[in-house]
């Protein structure tokens, strides 16, 4: 009889034994599982921010880009108003000219009808010509001044649509948001 409770004692610690064995193998290998599955987590969110860092990279060169050609477009919008300033002077210049050319023809007619000569009509004319003198000179630096702020408004305006080009795009609603709308 003690034999078999010997026998019996064994084979229960055995058995006991085996099934520990077991459960910690099977422990093991669901462990594994998981350490496997958290690594291709692990892989799809590096992956995921790759592709975030390229596309922000993306979008960085597309607006440096855009605000590039602005800028070269914008330049050549002032080159174009500096010339065409430039080519107003020198016609107002011109103008300047004909009108001074046009006093001295009036004096000299002045002088030549009347034998005293009438100073005031000179002095009109002066009058007249340095007025007009001053407002085109007046104009000239208003018009410039209206150029630069314009070609400076423009090109903010075009530098903003070009920033925000990219924040236009409609969002599609989150899955919870979609359950309570």
């Amino acid at each position: 009889m003690n034999g078999y409770w010997i026998t019996g004692l064994a084979a229960a610690v055995l058995g006991l034994a085996l099934g520990a064995g077991g459960a910690y193998v099977w422990e093991d290998r669901a462990l594994l599982a998981e350490q496997a599955a958290h690594a291709h987590d692990r892989e799809l969110d590096a992956a995921a921010q790759t592709r975030a860092v390229e596309a922000a990279r993306a979008e960085e060169q597309r607006r440096t880009a855009a605000q590039s050609e602005i800028a070269k477009d914008a330049n050549a919008q002032r080159t174009a108003a500096l010339a065409d300033a430039f080519a107003a002077r020198a016609a107002a210049g011109g103008l300047q000219q004909r009108v001074t050319q046009l006093i001295a023809a009036a004096r000299t007619a002045g002088h030549s009808a009347t034998a005293a000569g009438s100073p005031a009509t000179g002095d009109a004319l002066d009058l007249l010509a340095d007025v007009l003198g001053r407002a085109d000179d007046r104009a000239g630096e208003l018009a410039a001044y209206a150029d630069a702020a314009r070609i400076a408004g423009e090109q903010c305006e075009r530098d903003y649509d070009a920033l925000t080009a990219a924040n236009t795009v409609e969002a599609a609603p989150s899955p919870d948001r979609g359950a309570r709308d």
